[in-house]
């Protein structure tokens, strides 16, 4: 299947459409990409009320993954499908990353804006739109289906979190937006698969955290957490959570297997928890439940366990 574009067309247009650009002076024509390829790139700039649309042409049943790289944490991007205008994909609810399997053939808009409060704002925005066709679910390698690649946002603030083939030990990277000081992408080894990831704001400063969930190779299955706070909305700077080893009480009967969720305002890790004549494969001795609080450190970031619960386990009659 092979993805065939007509035209890819270029116009700035504003809510208050003649008015606002006699104001500022914005004039653009259609511009038309004529070179038919799988991959199209492009960028561009908006400011307060202004919106980009560009019309694609595309098949039904072709795959595409669009995504949208912005200076600006309130600029979204909506998907319209041919004569409509009740969008298939709306960024502000669903993020940077569209990946979408087209229902009918026609000229489908890409529409790029920023949110009502941006705009009123008169803020400007500066982007690239990639707009990629996926190929068919049936040729994808087991690799790519091992890949994890999410977009997550809160408060105005944006995560790209991927690591691609994952395998025993993997490179994460995690590109921030919306940082008024410093977005510089993280690159980080770990050791292991990224098995999710979550934004919270556990101290409620105003800040959010990032939360990436990581399993260890092996029948051991050991999870850590990767994660990140942002400090007063400028930069990120890591949260270190302690071993669960470091505590000998908890730590008895503990052998991987590891969960971890956000909930409410803690973090909290779960796990199996073995007796001595289990084997590896069965635990006995119920679940055990690690709650922890954020709290600054001198240095880092800290998770501080909080609270301990322990559950006994359910006997099947």
């Amino acid at each position: 299947m092979k993805l065939l574009w007509t035209k890819i067309m270029l116009c700035m247009v504003c809510a208050c459409s003649s008015l606002a650009f006699a104001n500022d002076g914005v004039r653009h024509g259609p511009i038309e990409l004529k070179k038919e390829t799988k991959n199209q790139r492009v960028k561009g700039a908006i400011k307060g009320y202004q919106f980009v649309d560009y019309a694609l042409s595309a098949k039904a049943g072709q795959r595409l993954n669009i995504r949208l790289q912005t200076t600006n944490a309130s600029a979204y991007f909506n998907v319209l499908p041919p004569n409509s205008e009740t969008a298939v994909f709306v960024g502000s609810t669903s993020g940077d990353q569209a990946k979408l399997t087209l229902a009918e053939g026609g000229v489908y808009t890409i529409r790029v804006y920023l949110m009502r409060s941006a705009a009123r704002r008169n803020e400007m925005a500066r982007y690239g739109l990639a707009v990629k066709q996926m190929r068919d679910s049936s040729l994808v390698s087991s690799q790519d289906e091992t890949s994890f690649d999410q977009m997550l946002s809160l408060q105005g603030i944006r995560f790209h979190v991927s690591v691609t083939h994952q395998g025993a030990v993997n490179t994460l990277r995690i590109v921030p937006s919306g940082l008024k000081l410093d977005n510089s992408p993280i690159v980080k080894t770990i050791d292991g698969t990224v098995t999710g990831a979550e934004v919270a704001d556990l101290n409620v400063d105003g800040s959010p955290e990032l939360y990436v969930y990581v399993t260890s190779a092996g029948s051991g299955s050991y999870g850590s957490v990767v994660a990140y706070a942002a400090n007063h909305r400028q930069s990120l700077s890591e949260i270190y959570l302690p071993p669960v080893t470091d505590n000998k009480k908890w730590a008895q009967g503990y052998a991987g297997h590891d969960e971890f969720s956000v909930v409410e305002n803690t973090l909290v890790q779960r796990f199996p928890v073995y007796k001595d004549t289990d084997t590896h494969t069965k635990a006995s001795g119920g679940m055990r439940q690690l709650q922890y609080k954020l709290k600054s450190g001198e240095a880092v970031w800290q998770l501080r366990l909080d609270r301990v619960e322990t559950y006994e386990m359910q006997m099947a009659h």
